[in-house]
């Protein structure tokens, strides 16, 4: 297993890509030989993500093509929303680099699920140590509430699903 560091920087790197335009729950593509960073980076809707993957030293764990992980992977207005709704700046988060790690690492499971695995409830240890809860219904799946918009994004060993929001690990005060 890989340390958390690695998986971490991958979570960052997902994050900050760019902007997409794709509809609700599609899949981007079945294989990829593209590590998360360049997948991400193609979807040009996680630049906010991946300069916190550098901030928190983590962009060579989304270059890494052995990693095999899951990244819930949040959109540029997911973490801005996210932000706005808990009254806190991305300036602020920015300058707390143990920080950003933390809330990266939240966003990584360390093994690929694609949404086919997932069941009405479950729940996943990610790299933080806090457990994430899927859930899956007739309106869409959601991990911790937020919902996955675009599923099943192949990249390399991994997985990454995006979501629509920014996931706060339990106890963390931003």
């Amino acid at each position: 297993m890989q340390n958390k560091s690695v998986y971490f920087i991958l979570l960052l790197v997902v994050a900050a890509s760019g902007t997409y335009a794709s509809p609700l729950f599609h899949t981007y593509r079945s294989s990829s030989n593209d590590t998360i960073a360049a997948e991400l980076e193609k979807m040009k809707n996680f630049t906010t993500l991946l300069s916190l993957a550098k901030i928190a030293n983590l962009t060579s764990t989304f270059e890494n093509a052995s990693l095999a992980v899951t990244l819930f992977a949040p959109t540029d207005s997911g973490i801005s929303s996210t932000l706005k709704a808990v009254n806190i700046s991305a300036s602020a988060i920015e300058k707390n680099s143990t920080l950003v790690k933390m809330i990266l690492e939240y966003h990584v499971v360390p093994e690929p699920l694609k949404t086919s695995k997932f069941s009405a409830l479950n729940s996943y240890k990610t790299l933080e140590g806090s457990n994430i809860t899927v859930t899956k219904n007739s309106t869409g799946i959601f991990v911790n509430g937020v919902p996955i918009i675009k599923k099943n994004v192949k990249a390399d060993k991994s997985i990454i699903q995006v979501i629509d929001g920014l996931l706060i690990p339990p106890g963390i005060v931003v």
